[in-house]
């Protein structure tokens, strides 16, 4: 049998529940999902992306469909350089990579040996944990609370492990509008994670694919940004940008920004795995930025999405027994359920696939052996405006039927 021959490594790899679980919905007549992290298709720019596509092969095309750089295109990372105003950065501290969990393996595969513990939220963005368990990390987990991550709990953990002898590597985090709670770091929190991470020699992988998505209040710094203008650290933090929101996850654009150090040995692993990003799409999206197109479709995604998580949170209200409790964002694509403590959302799938109306179950946000099971994700952006009234509605008679 070739079971036989695989890796050690091949043997113990998961898979992705999450789409396991959308596969097991799918053409179900009827059926509305709030599974997936799916943006709205009608947010892809596809008329000038189409002719901007055109314009790359034709004018570009001896070099963009040649062999591209492992590290990124250039005109791309000029464009990021400006948009992103950071004087203090250059070439050396980008890479891009095909869609942020690509960058997140290679920061894993510089940084992670067998054993090694990163902390990440509770619950937090499957995807990573995937990865992170493909590199044989020790995964902790830490509690959030309205703020963010709960740094007595990150405290104590940290003071436990090392007591143990553990060898301590960093911290995972996605601060605005987090995958899947919805939750937002606060500025005070973000200043106190760095400081007691700096204090800690613990480094911090930032997540960030949902902050330009702001549908209301005012914008935060990132922690990248906080470490390196007011502590004058481009080491500490790593943030690891996607357009997969913004422009469309088919077209696997992201980027990394750090220490120029970490930063190369990230471009290595890039080389290795997959020698470069796509190159047509890289100057794509350069010529996207540079002809200004950005600013006015971010401003115009947030303006349809609005309406959106306004219903959601208003069926809600209104759907929902007294003993369900939910987050409500500001932002993003998702936002959390939280069920009274003896319902199982793992078994709720179930029945709500025969009630027509699909999500993912919290436990999938996990590292394993550390979930818990009364809480659920739902997304807000992929589903129309009467889907959700009725999806909401189907699922809240669903939970008045489960007696406490």
């Amino acid at each position: 049998m070739i079971s036989n021959y695989f890796s050690d490594t091949t043997k113990v790899m998961k898979s992705s529940l999450i789409r396991e679980l959308v596969a097991a919905t799918k053409n179900v007549p009827g059926l509305i999902s709030f599974a997936g992290g799916f943006p709205s298709p009608a947010t892809f720019p596809k008329e000038t992306l189409s002719r901007l596509y055109s314009e790359v092969v034709v004018e570009d095309g001896r070099d963009v469909l040649q062999y591209g750089a492992s590290e990124g295109d250039g005109m791309l990372k000029d464009e990021l350089l400006k948009w992103e105003g950071y004087s203090q950065l250059n070439h050396d501290n980008l890479m891009t990579a095909v869609g942020a969990t690509n960058a997140i393996y290679y920061m894993g595969r510089a940084l992670i040996n067998p054993g090694d513990v990163i902390f990440c939220e509770a619950p937090t963005f499957l995807g990573t944990l995937v990865v992170f368990d493909a590199l044989q990390a020790d995964v902790q987990s830490i509690p959030m609370d309205s703020e963010g991550i709960d740094l007595n709990a990150l405290s104590a953990k940290v003071k436990q492990l090392r007591a143990m002898g553990k060898n301590l590597k960093f911290v995972y985090t996605i601060p605005d509008f987090q995958n899947p709670a919805g939750i937002s770091m606060s500025l005070a929190r973000r200043r106190e994670l760095l400081n007691y991470c700096k204090a800690q020699n613990l480094l911090i992988l930032e997540d960030n694919p949902y902050s330009r998505l702001r549908l209301s209040g005012e914008p935060l710094p990132t922690l990248f940004n906080i470490a390196l203008n007011e502590m004058n650290d481009v080491s500490l933090v790593t943030e690891i940008v996607s357009f997969s929101k913004i422009l469309g996850p088919g077209m696997r654009v992201a980027y990394a920004k750090g220490d120029k150090e970490l930063i190369h040995k990230m471009v290595s692993w890039q080389q290795k795995v997959t020698v470069s990003p796509d190159c047509v799409t890289q100057r794509v999206a350069a010529r996207f930025f540079a002809g200004g197109y950005m600013e006015p479709h971010i401003k115009w995604i947030c303006e349809f999405y609005k309406p959106y998580l306004e219903k959601m949170l208003n069926c809600l209200s209104e759907e929902m027994p007294k003993t369900v409790s939910w987050t409500k964002p500001s932002g993003g694509i998702f936002l959390w359920v939280w069920l009274p403590e003896e319902v199982n959302a793992d078994s709720l799938f179930y029945q709500a696939k025969d009630h027509l109306v699909t999500f993912i179950p919290g436990s999938k946000f996990y590292p394993e052996g550390q979930e818990k099971y009364n809480c659920l994700r739902l997304n807000f952006t992929y589903s129309t405006l009467e889907q959700i009234e009725t999806g909401i509605k189907r699922l809240g008679g669903l939970l008045k039927t489960i007696k406490a």
